[in-house]
């Protein structure tokens, strides 16, 4: 009996001792296990919380970088001023202290008072203060009064570029202009104070962390020219306040590289002030809205007329005396014609001939054009806001959308794509992309990006612009729409613009509202600058060989004079650098990409063969091309043959098998 009860009892201990050792052994493998959870998993956001425990951190508004114009004259800068803080926990008596603050940094003492009340270790009392040294040292003197040094936004020249160059928040954001654009390469990196908590969660004392890093903003040198700028901001000033026009826009750009010297928009607005302005003020109007561009198009219309050799310079129009019925409409002109050369239509600005020559290069080559001058798509340029403009496919177009659409009616624009199109003529055919930022740099002076020119496409041919450039300039001489724009020592090549504006809420067109603009390129054989100028309801003489030309001839005038061009020191032929070697290149001209891997339109039948019936089709469609599609599969052949002339109806047969 004794050596069972034994045997029982040296079992209990073993089982005993096992479940010991079982319960020590989970109770270590679960210790282990949230070591590891906290460790390794849960690291990241521990060390993050424990940071939150133990350091405060302030951002500090970073030096922004400053933004130049061509010739390194500022046009916006930042200036380290002072910002107050306080520690609330070591003022001692919040109203004494907020009645000697709101004297020292002209702050509401109500204000102050409230936020020395909320116990907390930081509060901005004020930021971005202007201080003299005696008022630095007044609040250095008063417990728990700190200052930092942060940077703000400065406009030395107030109104001039205003809408180009738009403004920065209290955050040191950009807003709207390149401020917006380029904010990135702008800002900076900034600056952080860090404080450490003591036990009971006090800031004992701040750093900061960046001391000693470079975390300056990049600077920009702008393409504009401070005294170009002006000359347009002066012109356009004048011509609105002239006219009592509701406001208007003016564009200055090299048509050689699509660089803008210049764009102007009115009303503008202070930027170191931009609050106690609207919206409406503060934006880039040349950019951002769209108008209908009415005679400016008949340009665009000549110009595809004459590369599809669909006209001659020389070959009369009939105009109908001034009236012409097609289908419901009858489309008149301001003035009776009779019979008109083609060069005499562009000169005296008939919409009669106009249409007829829209009704001979048919709505296909029309659309075709028009989109290859950039009409219906964004420029590119380096600017927020961009829109597409209006172009509507023309199989969309109804009855009459051909002949209205040919004297710029159902068609919209902004100013930026209408000199750009204009360009293309001015520089032999070539649609330049626009840019108005040349280099953005470090704080060592080192570019770290920069824009050259770059040619989207070819247009038109170098014959063909040389003609529409002969007939441009007639419409500034005696008997031409653009008188008033004309200079005495340069031929002007132009065209004005008269285009009722649309009803938005109720359709068709106002009775007397006008957006009148006069565009045109300077010296006309040679030129140097391309510009528009467009106002906005003017009143009185509406007309924009009135108001506008007269604007532009000023802003010509100026700026050749400004930049020493005389009529003895022409002669040298423009052409830019080839920036690219690899690609395709026409006259000194770099393409950037073809016409397929930009996505836009060719002027020559695309080759289809290797392609599926859907790729061939959406390859078509852009080019506004019909295919009449025989059989299945892939293409195999076509006709016309790759490069060919465009069919005047636009179809091109395509075999699949």
């Amino acid at each position: 009996m004794k050596g069972i009860d034994a045997g029982k009892t040296n079992t209990a201990s073993r089982t005993r001792l096992f479940l010991a050792a079982a319960f020590i052994a989970l109770l270590f493998a679960a210790i282990f296990a949230r070591a590891v959870d906290l460790q390794v998993i849960q690291s990241t956001g521990l060390k993050l919380a424990a940071a939150r425990q133990h350091n405060k951190t302030v951002s500090i508004l970073p030096k922004r970088g400053e933004i130049l114009d061509r010739n390194s004259k500022e046009l916006a800068v930042s200036m380290e001023v002072d910002s107050v803080y306080a520690d609330t926990r070591k003022v001692a008596s919040p109203a004494e202290t907020a009645h000697a603050l709101s004297k020292l940094i002209k702050a509401d003492r109500a204000d102050i008072e409230r936020k020395l009340k909320t116990g907390a270790s930081f509060v901005w009392l004020k930021r971005q203060v202007d201080l003299s040294e005696e008022e630095r040292d007044s609040l250095a003197g008063i417990d728990g009064i700190g200052m930092v040094k942060e940077g703000r936004r400065f406009y030395p020249n107030r109104t001039l570029a205003a809408n180009l160059l738009g403004f920065t928040g209290m955050d040191a954001n950009g807003l709207e202009g390149v401020e917006l654009f380029y904010d990135n390469a702008l800002k900076g990196a900034g600056r952080k104070l860090i404080g450490d908590k003591d036990a009971a969660g006090r800031v004992m004392l701040y750093e900061d962390a960046a001391k000693g890093a470079d975390a300056a903003g990049m600077n920009v040198e702008m393409t504009v020219d401070k005294a170009i700028q002006h000359i347009a901001e002066k012109a356009l000033k004048k011509a609105v306040e002239g006219s009592r026009a509701k406001g208007g826009t003016a564009v200055v750009m090299n048509p050689h590289t699509g660089e803008a010297l210049a764009m102007a928009s009115y009303p503008s607005y202070d930027p170191n002030t931009f609050g106690d302005y609207s919206h409406r003020e503060w934006k880039n109007r040349a950019v951002t809205d769209t108008f209908e561009p009415g005679s400016i198009l008949k340009t665009f219309l000549v110009a595809a007329a004459l590369e599809e050799n669909a006209v001659r310079t020389t070959e009369l129009f009939y105009c109908e005396n001034g009236r012409y019925r097609v289908a419901d409409r009858v489309f008149h002109d301001a003035e009776k014609h009779g019979w008109l050369t083609t060069a005499q239509v562009i000169k005296v600005s008939s919409n009669i001939c106009a249409a007829k020559i829209g009704e001979r290069l048919g709505k296909a080559r029309l659309y075709r054009y028009l989109s290859a001058f950039g009409f219906g798509e964004k420029t590119g340029i380096d600017l927020p806001g961009e829109p597409k403009g209006a172009l509507q496919n023309y199989k969309n177009w109804s009855g009459v959308s051909l002949h209205t659409v040919s004297f710029g009616q159902g068609v919209s624009a902004t100013s930026v794509q209408l000199v750009t199109a204009l360009s293309a003529i001015a520089n032999g055919g070539f649609l330049m992309k626009p840019y108005a930022v040349k280099t953005v740099r470090d704080s060592r002076g080192a570019i770290v990006s920069e824009n050259n020119p770059v040619v989207r496409r070819r247009v038109i041919s170098t014959e063909t612009a040389s003609r529409m450039t002969d007939m441009l300039i007639g419409v500034t001489t005696s008997g031409g729409t653009g008188t008033m724009a004309a200079l005495a020592d340069f031929e002007v090549a132009g065209k004005t613009a008269t285009a009722q504006k649309p009803d938005l809420k109720e359709g068709g067109y106002l009775d007397k509202a006008f957006m009148a603009a006069f565009f045109g390129f300077v010296p006309a054989r040679e030129p140097l600058i391309a510009a528009i100028v467009v106002l906005d309801e003017p009143q009185g003489d509406y007309h924009g060989g009135a108001v506008a030309a007269p604007a532009f001839r000023e802003i010509a005038s100026e700026t050749l004079s400004y930049m020493g061009i005389s009529p003895d020191r022409l002669g040298v032929k423009v052409k830019l650098v080839n920036y690219s070697p690899q690609n395709e290149t026409k006259e000194g001209y770099a393409l950037s990409k073809s016409a397929k891997d930009e996505g836009v339109m060719a002027m020559t039948v695309p080759d289809f063969t290797g392609l599926t019936m859907r790729a061939a089709l959406m390859e078509a469609q852009k080019d506004a091309i019909e295919i009449n599609a025989v059989g299945s599969g892939k293409a195999v052949s076509q006709t016309p043959k790759p490069g060919s002339p465009i069919p005047e109806d636009g179809v091109v047969t395509v075999r699949f098998q």
